[in-house]
């Protein structure tokens, strides 16, 4: 799914930071960055999320303004987390055309071209699958790692909410309506059943490699059992969900050692290189070499 402030990457890779503030809106803080490179303007704010969404938000919300000289495109693997954007511009495009302005995205395990207009802003928000589950009060496999507008989903209010964020005067009122569509929409929603909520523990405290199996024994279920009920709640298998939590922990290493392939093959579990190879063909549709390479382009970075 698009990760539209990551993304954008190259824009600060060289640049002046124009503008910088912050404000203490309830018991968040919001901080927003203006930055300028020679491929345009971009403008990030960021917050924790409110403490109430523990388990639901994944990690800092985050928002992103983009003006740029010419139209941007990156290739987005698969991540472990739920994507919830709302557009205040332009929306992106992937292979598949252009997504609503107003979506959500399941986990999926295969990688897209994502592609941003010239002229862009974002929320985007990334849930824990098991927190996705109590917001959309559904089965997160009915998603099929697709893109689903928040009108579908959640239909009038999923309307108002698109609405209210765009007519929000900043940022910091922006990340407030949300979290609050999040908490009620939580509030109201089931809980994940316990054996899945610690086999997804555990898969994720292990980077994705916790074998099966063991996985299955550990929690006190039958692999069959734990397969389906897994699947309907974070939306992937476990086997499936273990590779896309390995996978991003090989793009975290090839940050810190980009030429460092073999290494880090046998620190993430791989049987050797070759096994690497495989899941960056299936998983990102290249090489870990052409991977590494295209990330260090202006259009390539995620």
């Amino acid at each position: 799914m698009a990760r539209p402030a990551e993304a954008l990457g190259p824009l600060v890779g060289h640049h002046r930071v124009v503008a910088v503030g912050s404000r203490l809106p309830c018991a968040s803080r919001t901080s927003v960055v203006a930055c300028e490179s020679p491929a345009g303007r971009l403008t990030r704010a960021s917050a924790p999320a409110d403490p109430r969404l523990e388990g639901i938000v994944a990690r800092d919300l985050v928002g992103v303004a983009l003006d740029c000289a010419a139209p941007a495109s990156w290739l987005q693997p698969p991540v472990a987390a739920v994507t919830v954007i709302v557009s205040l511009r332009d929306p992106v495009r992937t292979q598949a055309g252009e997504l609503p302005d107003d979506w959500l995205g399941g986990i999926g395990v295969t990688h897209d071209i994502v592609e941003m207009p010239r002229h862009h802003a974002s929320l985007d928000v990334k849930l824990d699958p098991l927190g996705a589950y109590a917001v959309l009060g559904r089965p997160v496999s009915e998603l099929a790692g697709g893109c689903v507008s928040l009108r579908d989903l959640f239909g009038p209010a999923g309307v108002e909410l698109g609405d209210r964020v765009r007519d929000a005067p900043d940022w910091a009122a922006r990340f407030e309506l949300i979290q609050t569509f999040l908490l009620r929409r939580a509030a109201a929603g089931p809980r994940p059943t316990p054996v899945v909520a610690r086999a997804w523990s555990l898969l994720r405290g292990s980077d994705g490699r916790l074998a099966i199996g063991e996985l299955a024994d550990t929690v006190g279920a039958s692999r069959r059992y734990l397969a389906a009920r897994f699947r309907e709640e974070v939306g992937l298998g476990p086997k499936q969900a273990a590779r896309v939590l390995r996978f991003a922990d090989v793009r975290r290493r090839l940050e810190a050692d980009p030429a460092g392939f073999a290494d880090i093959a046998q620190a993430c579990g791989y049987c050797d290189q070759a096994h690497l190879n495989r899941d960056f063909r299936e998983l990102a549709g290249t090489t870990p070499g052409a991977f590494v390479a295209r990330q260090a382009t202006p259009a390539g970075r995620s």
